[in-house]
């Protein structure tokens, strides 16, 4: 992460790419399908891994094209059968010649049991890839029914929960409410930051589910159980799901950048395999603007000047979502950072 000089750099209007990803069964298909049908969503370009995981029936091909799909919605369908660098790349360079409608926003669509953090390092740290898109959000379908034991027994699953900017909990209408609110009590242990909405069906308003821009929605938005701000730092999950645990650090007064760059930098070198993500909204001293900083693993995003607060608070707030990190020791070496 470099120093930013008199300008880490402000937001340009690159397409917004979400990542929706969830366990078997947890209902990613039911959920893209509806927001697909949805008439805000025709300038939508998805990616799926296969076609044949996702039912496209009511939809209807319009137009064939090569290696994708115009669909009557309006909507664009690829299919990932290589690598997600090279699709992105190729869907926007036919994007930019006509050849395909000009979306302005990508979703991108995993199998079950897949990892998010290899995608979310490509569309956070590839520059064939960040030229041109802006990582807004993870979105983690998770099963009412179900998901105790699937966090309980799947890495997968609680790893997929726990990077997620946005929780949508399915099946809510066949739940039991003891169910619902022993989910949401895991979820919130293992994600605390995220907001979590309900959608019966895959029932939900896109403009809730993806908004604007994901960094100025970080910290707050519509959910099912709201949860109070945090004055420090806190280790929010007496027990965790596969040493998965959320921290979050507040810090009141602005923060000199460069030692904290360094901090990052460090903690991302040491122990990256088990900084599964870092997202926070930074007051740097001096600057009148926020600072978004984001890292995946051993991955530094470059930082991003904000174009003005999301809210009225001005502390710093960096979440860290770690695999066996001490909440405790990752303060103090904060500090101490600082401190220097």
């Amino acid at each position: 992460m470099n120093t930013p000089d008199p300008a880490i750099p402000l937001p340009n209007e690159p397409i917004g790419g979400s990542l929706i990803t969830g366990f078997l069964g947890s209902g990613k298909t039911t959920l893209l399908n509806r927001l697909l049908r949805h008439p805000g969503m025709s300038d939508t370009a998805v990616i799926v891994n296969e076609f044949g995981e996702i039912g496209l029936d009511h939809l209807l091909i319009d137009t064939a094209l090569d290696s994708a799909v115009l669909l009557k919605s309006g909507c664009l369908c690829c299919t990932l059968r290589g690598d997600l660098v090279d699709t992105l790349t190729s869907l926007f360079d036919r994007r930019r010649r006509g050849e395909v409608p000009a979306f302005r926003r990508v979703l991108i669509e995993t199998t079950g049991l897949a990892d998010p953090a290899p995608i979310l390092h490509a569309l956070m740290a590839d520059p064939a890839v960040t030229r041109h898109y802006r990582m807004d959000h993870v979105i983690a379908t998770v099963d009412a029914v179900n998901a105790l034991g699937q966090l309980a027994e799947h890495y997968e699953s609680a790893k997929q929960a726990a990077l997620a900017d946005r929780l949508v909990l399915t099946k809510s209408d066949i739940a039991s409410p003891a169910d619902i609110k022993a989910v949401t009590a895991a979820l919130r242990a293992l994600n605390p930051e995220a907001p979590i909405m309900a959608a019966v069906h895959g029932a939900i308003e896109p403009d809730a589910l993806l908004g604007a821009a994901g960094e100025r929605r970080a910290f707050h938005g519509p959910e099912i159980e709201p949860h109070e701000p945090h004055d420090h730092a806190h280790d929010h999950a007496e027990a965790h799901h596969h040493g998965i645990a959320s921290f979050c650090l507040v810090h009141d007064e602005p923060l000199p950048w460069p030692p904290l760059a360094r901090w990052l930098e460090s903690l991302a070198s040491l122990r990256g395999p088990d900084l599964l993500r870092v997202k926070g909204i930074v007051h740097v001293r001096g600057r009148s603007r926020p600072v978004v900083v984001h890292a995946v693993q051993h991955v530094l995003h470059p930082p991003r000047e904000l174009q003005d607060w999301p809210d009225a608070d001005r502390r710093s707030r960096i979440v860290f979502i770690t695999r066996d990190i001490a909440g405790a020791a990752l303060e103090k070496s904060f500090r101490a950072a600082i401190a220097d």
